[in-house]
């Protein structure tokens, strides 16, 4: 039997959801991560081909014209992005220390005490290279350098790949954040981990 991740984690499953949100279901359950920056920890490279750089937002938009997500970079946020040759073939955000962000999936406004990591991606092309690794390993380190103690990530339960990516970085699960609607009646809870 095939993980679930592995089935969750599709096209027609993203229909589905989509169709049961539009009728006012939803449930998600986010793990959240958290690391801290001063731990001694060796930093993760990619193959020797690929370039991680951090971008400031005005630097990183112009790749909106590749991928829709640079649209979503905050003026507090830079572009941990991966290059191979001229080719930008990956990236994450990270937030300043101490900003809010509103999580789609939880429906919810949430402070985030140290610095934040969102939208980690890889393009299918260039994955198992070690580049997810890296980028995170360098959101690490570019968080230190901003001050901040604690490096946060919210993954889905059902996305393990992404789990993986934070584990080996040194992250671990502090929380779980759940959230349920069914039409008007909802319900949130966090459960911290020991």
């Amino acid at each position: 039997m095939p993980a679930l991740w592995r089935l969750t984690r599709t096209e027609t499953a993203r229909r589905v959801y989509e169709t049961l949100k539009s009728l006012g279901i939803t449930g998600t359950q986010m793990d959240e991560y958290v690391t801290e920056t001063a731990d001694d920890r060796p930093s993760r490279e990619p193959d020797a081909a690929i370039d991680i750089r951090a971008l400031a937002p005005d630097d990183a938009r112009p790749h909106e014209q590749t991928y829709d997500a640079f649209s979503e970079l905050r003026d507090d946020e830079q572009a941990i992005c991966a290059f191979d040759g001229n080719d930008l073939v990956g990236y994450l955000f990270l937030g300043d220390p101490g900003l809010t962000y509103h999580v789609k999936p939880l429906e919810k406004r949430l402070h985030i005490p140290g610095g934040y990591i969102r939208r980690v991606f890889v393009d299918p092309a260039a994955r198992n290279r070690g580049i997810a690794t890296a980028l995170v390993s360098r959101a690490v380190a570019e968080a230190e350098n901003r001050g901040a103690d604690t490096v946060h990530a919210l993954v889905a339960r059902d996305n393990r790949p992404s789990q993986w990516t934070f584990e080996a970085n040194g992250f671990r699960v502090e929380r779980t954040r759940s959230y349920y609607r069914f039409g008007p009646w909802n319900r949130r809870s966090i459960s911290e981990n020991p």
